[in-house]
């Protein structure tokens, strides 16, 4: 499951519903694009079959091997669909980025939205306790909807799906000398 670090709310159960919500989505999108990639079942893609090593590089920096690519969105959709907390590596966090903004500008060019609501369930909970602690807190400015809307839409994933924006640098550095570069500051 992706690590996320955003306490959406003061409320545990909710703050676990819209965790789940978001990995699920996550895992969605990723075995789409695998299945989409590879013209295969997700379950039966390897890293080696080079249609799926071809279309999947889609989503990593040009310099970065098409092999290593293919592994690392099977690692990625490993790690997301894990019960353990999961951080991606920077290429992982670079393709799900890439996997994210792709959706969403497949969204607009259909004129369609790249929001979903969460099971009914779950999302009454969670809009209740978002109402009631934008009620109860002073500081809590952010009207109820609107914070809803930052977990149901993928606009806003960005901004707790990822851990720093390093990843952005790949597209004119490998890993190796961002690191390189880090350890000079």
């Amino acid at each position: 499951m992706l690590h996320i670090n955003t306490a959406f709310t003061r409320d545990p159960e909710a703050n676990a519903f819209i965790r789940e919500f978001i990995n699920d989505r996550i895992t969605s999108l990723l075995i789409n694009d695998i299945e989409g990639a590879a013209g295969q079942n997700y379950l039966k893609v390897l890293p080696e079959d080079k249609e799926y090593q071809e279309n999947i590089h889609f989503y990593f920096p040009d310099h970065y091997d098409r092999q290593d690519g293919a592994t690392a969105f099977l690692n990625l959709l490993k790690g997301v669909k894990s019960k353990d907390d999961f951080i991606p590596n920077i290429y992982e966090e670079y393709a799900l980025h890439a996997a994210l903004h792709s959706y969403i500008h497949h969204c607009e060019d259909k004129g369609l939205s790249p929001a979903r609501s969460m099971p009914q369930e779950a999302r009454k909970y969670v809009i209740n306790v978002l109402k009631n602690e934008y009620l109860t807190d002073e500081r809590d400015e952010m009207d109820p909807d609107v914070r809803l809307a930052t977990f149901e839409d993928l606009y806003d994933y960005d901004d707790f799906l990822t851990y720093n924006m390093d990843y952005a640098m790949l597209d004119h550095m490998t890993a190796e000398e961002i690191e390189a570069a880090r350890k000079k500051k």
